[in-house]
């Protein structure tokens, strides 16, 4: 092998364990009914080899040793509105303040998505959520390995300007503070504490890598809730998301674009 073909290969398996660690982290911290609990085993075992040795390693360890129903139970007390106001999992919820800011950001969100060929108004399909913004980034990812492999170095540059613009001006924004607030809360909960940990840590490793900065973060909430029902809790009337749980974009739901 050359020293070219040699850092080729380097480079995709570099980007691809970036996909899987979005994709860990965007399962890990998803709702888990029975469906997304499948789905957070089968991406944990697949991953398993490629993180040995890293800091995900025991998040990894902790999604493989998990129970459901355990799970699930501290998922409610950590991150529903009504129980937990203080640690909401939607970006505009720290960078918003009102109704028609909200609205403004999950268009601009959604226009992100639809760029790179995700349907935004999918039945369900939160698009500000943590394990969507999440499984974006891992898509992305595995788009620019594509487009490393079939499609030439201009269109791998596109594709990791448009992961470095989400992370400036969506994902990173916000997700290292749902993160630190997520281990604040789960001193007790072992597996939600390693996940909350994880999830800050690698966000400011990928605003590093990609050069993303500089970066106004958000440090915690702008979005209050008076009490469980309020105009926060259901969102707005004017973002017909309420009653919507949050669903990852499965890879081999999205296409993945030729252009």
């Amino acid at each position: 092998m050359t020293k070219s073909a040699s850092t080729a290969a380097e480079s995709s398996a570099a980007t691809l364990q970036r996909a899987m660690a979005y994709d860990l982290l965007a399962h890990a911290l998803a709702y888990p009914d029975a469906d997304s609990f499948e789905r957070l085993q089968a991406v944990a075992n697949g991953a398993a080899p490629s993180f040995v040795g890293t800091p995900l390693e025991d998040l990894v360890n902790r999604c493989l040793a998990a129970g459901r129903e355990e799970l699930e139970g501290e998922h409610i007390r950590l991150f529903t509105l009504s129980s937990s106001p203080d640690c909401p999992t939607f970006e505009t919820a720290y960078l918003s303040t009102d109704p028609s800011q909200q609205t403004a950001r999950m268009a601009d969100i959604a226009g992100f998505y639809r760029a790179f060929g995700v349907d935004p108004a999918q039945p369900g399909f939160r698009p500000d959520d943590i394990s969507v913004e999440l499984a974006f980034m891992g898509y992305l990812c595995k788009k620019q390995n594509h487009a490393a492999e079939h499609m030439g170095a201009p269109r791998v540059a596109q594709v990791r300007r448009a992961q470095r613009m989400f992370l400036r001006e969506h994902l990173g924004r916000w997700g290292i503070a749902l993160g630190r607030r997520i281990t604040a809360r789960a001193m007790n909960t072992p597996f939600y504490f390693l996940a909350g940990e994880a999830l800050a840590d690698w966000l400011q490793a990928e605003i590093e890598l990609l050069g993303a900065g500089p970066i106004e973060f958000a440090e915690e909430p702008r979005m209050t809730w008076d009490e469980p029902g309020s105009a926060n809790d259901d969102m707005s009337d004017d973002i017909d998301t309420e009653e919507m749980e949050p669903q990852l974009i499965a890879p081999d739901e999205i296409p993945v674009l030729a252009r």
